[in-house]
């Protein structure tokens, strides 16, 4: 597989925190296996907490664009999207974890 080339927002400077652990959970989700169980469990829960704090970033857009003097509409844009990005990864984990549970308790694995 070939090494792509990250491409940042200009917007990404004004949230480092909030980018860097956008940029940590992407990496897991990119990584996780459909049996990891307990992987899949951490992604849901963490990806529903963070989709939290960028809806909260989104809805913000207009303090953002006062203090950083930056548009207001492709700021929201910008963290809308990645809201979206999280809540279909909480998503997309949840079933996997749903399958995977099912599966181990169909094999008498998990009580």
């Amino acid at each position: 597989m070939q090494k792509t080339e990250i491409i940042k927002s200009q917007f990404e400077e004004i949230l480092l925190d909030d980018c860097q652990q956008y940029r940590e959970l992407f990496r897991k989700y990119k990584n996780r296996t459909p049996e990891d169980i307990q992987t899949l469990y951490e992604l849901t829960s963490d990806s529903l907490m963070l989709a939290q704090r960028w809806s909260d970033i989104a809805s913000n857009a207009s303090l953002y664009a006062k203090t950083y003097e930056i548009s207001k509409c492709d700021f929201k844009d910008w963290a809308y999207q990645r809201y979206r990005n999280l809540q279909e990864m909480h998503t997309d984990c949840r079933v996997f974890y749903k399958d995977a549970k099912e599966d181990l308790k169909n094999f008498g694995r998990v009580e």
